[in-house]
């Protein structure tokens, strides 16, 4: 799997995620582009499979993003209702481009963040 298959896959299911809605406040945010102008990244994104090293976990536990609200609430973008084999393929690119770095998933992550956020927001403005 290739970086651009990547982001373009994780786009697509972030995407498919709103319009979200903040749990406390109620706030709706439309698209990603809305949602990533108005809140705050909290932390890298973190993936429990790849941090209890299950590279092909047959119930997979998750990869989840935070950001606070401007409510003050936490709000997540997570992988649930990725498929199986499509989230295998994501941990074995995410375990390998650590590697070839040198670096960690989580920082892995947080990269694939950082160009998809840029991506939605230079083409949302």
């Amino acid at each position: 799997m290739r970086e651009a298959d990547v982001v373009q896959t994780v786009r697509k299911h972030i995407e498919s995620q709103f319009p979200k809605t903040c749990p406390a406040c109620r706030r709706i945010f439309p698209t990603l582009a809305d949602y990533l102008r108005s809140t705050v990244h909290v932390g890298d994104p973190v993936s429990y499979d790849a941090e209890l090293k299950d590279w092909m976990p047959m119930r997979p536990l998750g990869t989840f993003s935070l950001a606070i609200c401007p409510c003050g609430s936490t709000m997540s973008i997570t992988s649930k209702g990725i498929g199986l084999f499509t989230m295998w393929r994501l941990l074995r690119w995410s375990r390998a481009e650590a590697a070839r770095q040198g670096t960690t998933t989580r920082t892995v992550l947080a990269r694939l963040r950082r160009k998809i956020d840029q991506q939605v927001l230079d083409e949302a403005a």
